[in-house]
């Protein structure tokens, strides 16, 4: 367990390790966006897990399924010949949002099934979201039921586009509209595409403004509890109490980023001993340094912001 009493020099030793930690984990991650698209594009899986790879490129390829589908008329998949959806899957490798997305949504997937497995942790309903759904909480019954299609759809490797962010939804469709652009009835037909995807996704609250929406007050001993919240709460509540983006949130519970994740929760108002218990939950350990007591939560958001130049 961590110390709680405050010791400067183990404070700033902890400093250190973290900045060094960082370091090491932000040249990791740099890495992985290009060779993730060297791998789903090449078909190989040398350097990351072959489920990563496998389900990665499954979305990509129901996504492209869903604008073929819309862009014809039908849902039936059999209607798009294999190298139609390989032609769009492969220009969305060229959109690093969309591919980091994607990749994030992967590794979610798998450490939710992960906690299932280990903790009995179950991926729609969370202690917490029963007991809210139990008092009658219609924001927790929104949620369960955005959380189930989603997880209905990650064990198809599918992900409906009306689960996409906003910017990620606009990249997918600018992409389609520059590789219809040069026939003019699939173009007209595109733009009604976009009219109806955009319609679409407007009138639909995907599971992660549910999940804003229920984690936005909560106090953060309970937010960030990722075993009474569950994976996609503690990951919303996480993002939202740091100011970082959710999809870097999801990426720092990699194994090889625990420091950037306990900077995290602590710059989300986490106390020391609620971050290694979280830390522990997700990894089975940790590896953090005596010192974190004394990390305030301002110090812990800098060393995230400037890395191995905070001062």
């Amino acid at each position: 367990m961590i110390d709680q009493a405050v010791h400067p020099a183990n404070t700033q030793a902890a400093e250190a390790a973290l900045r060094r930690d960082l370091v090491r984990g932000d040249a990791a991650a740099a890495s992985a966006l290009p060779m993730l698209r060297y791998l789903v594009a090449a078909d190989q899986s040398a350097a990351l897990s072959e489920e990563i790879l496998a389900r990665v490129r499954g979305i990509l390829s129901d996504i492209a399924g869903q604008l073929l589908d819309a862009l014809i008329g039908t849902a039936d998949r059999r209607a798009h010949a294999p190298d139609e959806i390989a032609v769009l899957t492969r220009a969305f490798l060229d959109d690093a949002a969309l591919l980091a997305h994607v990749h994030a949504v992967a590794l979610e997937w798998q450490l939710t099934e992960r906690l299932q497995e280990r903790l009995a942790l179950d991926p729609v309903a969370s202690p917490f979201v029963r007991d809210r759904i139990a008092s009658g909480d219609a924001s927790a019954h929104g949620f369960l039921s955005a959380q189930a299609r989603w997880s209905q759809g990650q064990r198809r490797m599918a992900l409906s586009v009306a689960e996409l962010p906003e910017a990620v939804l606009e990249a997918v469709l600018a992409i389609l509209r520059a590789l219809v652009g040069a026939e003019p009835a699939l173009s007209e037909r595109a733009s009604a595409v976009e009219r109806e995807v955009r319609s679409s996704h407007a009138a639909v609250s995907n599971r992660l403004i549910w999940a804003e929406r229920m984690v936005a007050d909560l106090d953060p001993a309970v937010a960030l509890s990722i075993s009474q919240c569950g994976v996609t709460l503690f990951l919303s509540a996480l993002a939202l109490a740091s100011g970082q983006v959710r999809d870097a949130t999801v990426m720092a519970t990699l194994p090889d980023q625990q420091a950037r994740l306990a900077l995290t929760l602590l710059a989300a108002g986490a106390p020391a001993d609620v971050t290694e218990e979280q830390i522990r939950m997700i990894h089975g350990g940790t590896k953090l340094p005596v010192g974190l007591a004394g990390i305030e939560e301002w110090r812990a958001a800098s060393i995230l912001t400037n890395g191995a130049t905070a001062q």
